[in-house]
Formats: structure tokens, C-alpha cells, sequence
């Protein structure tokens, strides 16, 4: 098991436990789906950078054919379980032509 697996990422009311799979905001439980876990994960780990499109895909959806317009669904998925504004986006910031980034 690595590292990552025992993190807790917090950020705004959220935590995020890693190993329990499990998103919290203010002690109640926001569900997610794998894959938006899973991407949420992802830029957590990576927080402050651009991780690309091609990167998440090959991550979250590991040996698995998807197009685009799925991260683009998970990604406005996550926005709304965070609470984010369609023009605010205090958490993830989506950087044309490259990729998301976690900015919280």
C-alpha cells in the first residue's frame, strides 16, 4: 500500500480521507462517485499544478477506452458536490487546452 493511501487532504470545510475513500464537509459524508473520487484524488495529490487531460484519463480510467466529454462530466461533478459556482471555481480551475488544477 503507498503512502498516499493513509492521507487526509483538507481544504475549505472538506477532508478528503484517502485510505476510507471517503469525502467529508463539516462531518457529513458528500457522496462521490469512484470516478470523481478518484479525480478529486488525483488533483489533491497534485494540488498547485496542471495535471493535463490525457494524465487523468490514463489515471482514472486505467486500460479503459473513454472520451474526454467523461472527465469533463466528473470534473462539473465535483465542482458541484464542492459547492462551486458556475463562474467561481474556488477549488478546481479548469486551464484551457492543458488540464485542471487544484487551487484551494
Amino acid at each position: 500500500m503507498s503512502n498516499h493511501a493513509h492521507v487526509t487532504y483538507h481544504f475549505g470545510p472538506f477532508a478528503l480521507h484517502a485510505a476510507g475513500r471517503l469525502l467529508v464537509r463539516d462531518g457529513a459524508v458528500v457522496p462521490l462517485t469512484s470516478k470523481a473520487f478518484e479525480t478529486l484524488l488525483v488533483l489533491l495529490r497534485r494540488a498547485g499544478s496542471v495535471v493535463g487531460k490525457d494524465e487523468l484519463l490514463r489515471q482514472v480510467w486505467p486500460n479503459t477506452v473513454v472520451e474526454e466529454s467523461n472527465l469533463t462530466q466528473t470534473i462539473f461533478m465535483l465542482r458541484k458536490a464542492l459547492g462551486d459556482a458556475v463562474c467561481e471555481h474556488r477549488f478546481i480551475v479548469t486551464v484551457p487546452k492543458r488540464g485542471y488544477s487544484f487551487v484551494a
